[in-house]
């Protein structure tokens, strides 16, 4: 049996373990284990980055996001928990892009549409999702203007664009 053994594993002081076997810390290998010979896991880089990179379809919840009230307002609650059935394998940047590409989409559809007023709640939070909306409006959506939206509604998380 061959065992390959890496090289660098010997800088690393949390590779070597505190075992029963010596006295100092040593870097330990399972050559048998319940009877069997152990096999080493050998990991394909080029595969594991593929599947890393791969595009995933997310599960949406596409009735929760967009309510019309009576006034023709459209009303788009970009908080995750009501946009994703699950944030689970997600970052922080990761929802932020989703949350965005909603924002995006919802102002594309939209963009011929004069005076339509869209509502998104973005909640208060640290005012990440808030900043970037009204970058994305200051560059992207110029011709639009926007403001807080009412208080008595939505609290300080939501921002009340107008298409013009």
């Amino acid at each position: 049996m061959q065992f390959r053994i890496d090289p660098v594993k010997f800088y690393k002081l949390h590779v070597f373990e505190e075992n029963e076997f010596f006295e100092q810390p040593s870097l330990l290998f399972t050559i048998v284990d319940n009877d069997e010979v152990a096999r080493p896991l050998v990991v394909d880089s080029k595969r594991l980055k593929e599947q890393m990179y791969k595009d995933e379809k997310i599960i949406a919840h596409e009735g929760k996001k967009k309510r019309q009230k009576d006034d023709g307002t459209l009303v788009i609650d970009l908080h995750a928990d009501e946009l994703l059935e699950t944030t689970a394998g997600m970052n922080a940047a990761d929802i932020l892009h989703y949350q965005l590409d909603v924002f995006k989409k919802t102002m594309d559809e939209n963009k011929k549409k004069k005076g339509q007023k869209i509502v998104f709640i973005h909640g208060k939070g640290e005012g990440v999702l808030r900043h970037a909306l009204v970058h994305e409006l200051n560059y992207r959506y110029k011709s639009c203007t926007y403001q807080d939206a009412s208080f008595q509604e939505y609290g300080y998380g939501a921002t009340q664009v107008t298409i013009k």
